[in-house]
């Protein structure tokens, strides 16, 4: 018989995540009072979408291709493995964000827009990783919980043997990396009006590549457990830090990586200019107009 905390904890790995995606959207959008926002979502939806599809198959294409060689089962070999998967991966997720921020911002180019994007990614990352996941065996439990299952007995062990724990560490997961891709596309927003395409990039694939390799390669050096606790320690710490550029952006209408440090100026430079509305962007660092 499924436990109740299987099926509540099944329930909560569908929902949480995409409560979470929509409450946050509603309240960025009635702070930041901007239209298209919704639009601008879709477009990371999408982005999302074409780089798992393609991470599929490239996955699968550089694992034949280092399973051919004995020299990645020794310990650096498997170091540079990790490296390589979570490169592979952190190029296609920074080539996602890039072409959907780069889209959203085609007619009329915002910070704002960066957000609903990271958003948007965010909650497609949530349906295709956990709600897909756990979609089918929460059916399957309520027939369980009901007497009306009829399936085959491999598949009845399947769902019986799902760990609580796990689900609830996975709904945890999910709230951290939409907050951090919320601000890693806030980030791109602000270099994509300042023309840094390069740096707009590089911030999601040096986040991206960091999350997945620690991911990767924390459970080979490390016993289960502690790499459990490090990587959900980093985390979260990397999600609060997240949630403090958010929030600072919404304060003061400029994207700061630092108390005071707006990002693409150099340590040290004075704001010679004065931030308006985020419609018409004065950046710190610029001139001002006589």
């Amino acid at each position: 018989m499924i436990s109740i905390g299987q099926m509540i904890g099944m329930i909560l790995a569908i929902v949480i995540p995409v409560m979470t995606g929509i409450i946050l959207f509603l309240h960025l959008r009635k702070e930041l009072k901007v239209k298209g926002l919704l639009f601008t979502a879709c477009y990371g939806i999408v982005g999302y979408i074409w780089q798992a599809w393609i991470y599929v198959m490239v996955y699968g294409w550089v694992g034949a291709m280092i399973m051919q060689s004995s020299w990645f089962e020794t310990g650096i070999g498997d170091v540079v493995k990790q490296m390589i998967i979570a490169a592979c991966y952190a190029l296609l997720t920074a080539g996602g964000l890039y072409w959907a921020v780069y889209l959203a911002n085609m007619r009329e180019s915002r910070v704002e827009r960066g957000i609903s994007v990271g958003l948007g990614f965010g909650l497609a990352y949530s349906v295709w990783n956990y709600i897909l996941v756990y979609g089918a065996p929460l059916i399957i439990g309520f027939q369980l919980w009901f007497g009306s299952y009829a399936g085959s007995e491999e598949t009845k062990q399947r769902v019986l043997g799902l760990s609580t724990g796990n689900m609830y560490l996975f709904l945890l997961e999910c709230i951290l990396f939409m907050l951090i891709l919320t601000a890693t596309t806030l980030v791109m927003g602000q270099y994509h009006q300042q023309v840094s395409r390069l740096k707009m990039f590089g911030i999601a694939f040096i986040s991206q590549f960091l999350i997945k390799f620690l991911n990767t390669l924390l459970p080979t050096i490390l016993p289960d457990a502690v790499s459990m606790v490090v990587y959900h320690v980093l985390m979260i710490s990397a999600a609060l830090y997240s949630l403090w550029i958010i929030m600072s952006y919404l304060k003061t209408k400029q994207v700061n990586y630092l108390p005071d440090k707006p990002v693409g100026v150099k340590a040290g430079s004075k704001k010679k200019g004065k931030n308006t509305s985020t419609a018409n962007f004065t950046y710190a660092g610029n001139k001002k107009k006589k």
